[in-house]
């Protein structure tokens, strides 16, 4: 009976353990899952961009509180639509939104999505960031965007991505989406 005992505790703490590591990979998966998804949009909006503005001067362009370079802007032509595009790490969300460059006309403005949330970057990671020192001029954004489903049990998840701006060099007007809506 003893014998059985320590047995069936033995047996019993392993099945424990194997839960417990399947419930953290489960967690970690799901912060994969959702970075790299919103780092798809991203990429596919910013290869289609015509305009890229820096990230770094976008301040409070995407509400009050939002840090130079936890926003970007793009004027872009993403499923052969042309419009302006925001992102922005706001509250540990990453979120997205868009108008059409009419939006002072018929108000097309979208509402702010939320692509991915649990987002953990810090003011020494910021998420978007132009690369001025690389060959491409103004056609280069650093995407780096962290997150952690369960900060807890979890441990961080980053994407890293070097995107460029292939329309950038066709000169477009960077005007075109200087007037933003209200965050």
């Amino acid at each position: 009976m003893g014998l059985l005992s320590v047995v069936l505790t033995a047996v019993l703490a392993t099945l424990v353990s194997i839960q417990n590591t399947e419930n953290k990979v489960n967690i970690r998966k799901q912060s994969e899952d959702q970075v790299r998804l919103a780092v798809e949009q991203i990429d596919r909006q910013v290869r289609s961009g015509n305009v890229l503005y820096d990230p770094a001067a976008e301040g409070t362009n995407a509400g009050s509180s939002i840090a130079a370079g936890f926003s970007m802007r793009i004027y872009t032509q993403a499923n052969g639509v042309q419009r302006c595009v925001q992102w922005r790490v706001s509250g540990g969300k990453l979120q997205s939104r868009s108008w059409a460059t009419t939006w002072q006309i018929d108000g097309n403005v979208s509402g702010w999505r939320t692509v991915a949330d649990h987002i953990v970057n810090t003011s020494s990671n910021v998420p978007f960031a132009l690369d001025p020192s690389s060959n491409y001029g103004q056609r280069l954004i650093n995407v780096d965007v962290i997150a952690n489903v369960r900060s807890d049990t979890g441990s961080n998840v980053e994407s890293k991505s070097s995107v460029t701006g292939r329309n950038t060099e066709f000169n477009y007007d960077p005007a075109v989406c200087q007037v933003i809506p209200t965050p």
